[in-house]
């Protein structure tokens, strides 16, 4: 018998005897990408040839194979310290890294459908941050969340939503695993510590506009803990008093829960990776409040338990809330959860993202210039409790198509 036939009837035995997990195509290839040559001896018949691939188990009768742990797990986010604040003044769209504290600008996606259009698909064009070239590079994904670390990033290719996920290397720029879905998810979610991925799971494109309200196409969700297997599907359709379409869920500050957005107070609902609901846990109390939500009307509210209307949420260390106002601005009030006390009044638009516990991302105009349209001529900033101002990029215009919505990660 010739070798090839003996290995061509030996894999075919094999196929009928066990079930070849998700991944152990790509786990050979990968071994001879790094091998280049792979070569069988064929020493006393088909025993050697079994024999040989003794690395890989196989429970026949009714088993299954059991890929290694170690090479499909997710390992735990490897955090930079460094610090250092990074510009990019010379563009309305960042081209270098922008950067300050703990956080950075990972990616940032140009959208191309107006925010207040009745109709249509909202369309991003994603930017992901390379770190073996220190730029931004515009992408084919329609849809990604990149992991702390700032060293992997997952990605959905195509139309939304969409039977796989990607896991993508950002110094290579290369998927290095495909995860496949039974239900289509259009929305991801790292873990704060890089080492499980949330994907919210829709039956529809949840970017389309004009769908009826309370009519979000979300059906639930998977916790992946590894490249492998996407591991149980959880029913949790949308919210609906929420009228937005896109309901992607996401993680609580210490990655133990995670939560539903709505558009009323609380903004949040909370539920343990089962989908059981649960209060909410004290580190997220007071994140922000839906879009269009008034600030300080959630009547009888303490300071510990008021939400806020910006982005930022609560400081790193739990204790300062930002929020819109006063009136006629711009400004935004930094006030201490646990006091009540008035921390800070600073001349900004929006706060986005905290850098650390006294540093804030912000969207700001000209405050000479800001008053009637010159408010939408603005930029990122980083602005800190005292006041001090930091431009971090070029001037962009918020009101026209073409506009960029930054992406911030623990770097």
């Amino acid at each position: 018998m010739k070798p090839d036939t003996i290995v061509e009837s030996t894999m075919d035995e094999w196929a009928e005897e066990a079930r070849v997990p998700a991944g152990l195509a790509d786990r050979a290839l990968r071994g001879r990408t790094r091998q280049r040559s792979f070569r069988i001896a064929l020493i006393g018949g088909t025993s050697s040839l079994l024999a040989g691939a003794a690395a890989v188990t196989l429970v026949t009768g009714g088993g299954s194979v059991r890929p290694d742990p170690a090479e499909v797990a997710f390992e735990p986010a490897s955090l930079s310290s460094e610090t250092t604040t990074r510009t990019d003044l010379s563009s309305a769209f960042p081209r270098r890294l922008v950067a300050a504290g703990h956080m950075a600008v990972a990616a940032y996606y140009i959208l191309n459908t107006p925010l207040d259009a009745e109709r249509g698909t909202l369309h991003r064009t994603w930017h992901l941050y390379n770190p073996s070239k220190g730029v931004y590079e515009e992408t084919q994904w329609s849809y990604l969340s990149v992991a702390p670390g700032m060293q992997r990033a997952a990605v959905l290719q195509g139309a939304l939503p969409t039977s796989r996920v990607g896991v993508l290397d950002m110094r290579t720029q290369k998927v290095t695993r495909w995860i496949k879905v039974d239900k289509p998810v259009g929305g991801l979610a790292w873990s704060p510590d890089g080492r499980r991925l949330l994907l919210t799971s829709y039956s529809a494109n949840p970017d389309v506009l004009g769908r009826a309200a309370g009519k979000s196409p979300r059906t639930g969700y998977y916790v992946v803990s590894n490249a492998a297997e996407p591991g149980t599907f959880h029913p949790l359709p949308g919210i609906a008093d929420n009228p937005n379409n896109r309901q992607d869920l996401d993680w609580s500050r210490d990655g133990k829960l995670i939560w539903a957005p709505t558009a009323t107070v609380p903004s949040k609902i909370f539920y343990d990776l089962n989908d059981r609901r649960q209060p909410a846990p004290a580190s997220d109390v007071g994140d922000g409040v839906p879009a269009g939500a008034a600030p300080g009307r959630a009547g009888g509210t303490s300071a510990r338990t008021a939400p806020s209307d910006e982005k930022a949420g609560l400081s790193p260390n739990g204790t300062l809330l930002p929020t819109f106002g006063p009136r006629p601005g711009p400004a935004v009030t930094v006030t201490d959860v646990n006091s009540g006390r008035k921390v800070a009044v600073l001349p900004i638009q929006q706060a986005l993202a905290w850098a650390d516990d006294s540093q804030l991302f912000a969207i700001g105009c000209d405050v000479k210039k800001c008053t009637g349209k010159g408010e939408f001529r603005n930029r990122l900033l980083l602005v800190t409790l005292k006041g001090k101002i930091t431009p971090l990029t070029g001037y962009r215009r918020s009101d026209q198509l073409g506009t960029w919505i930054p992406i911030f990660t623990h770097r």
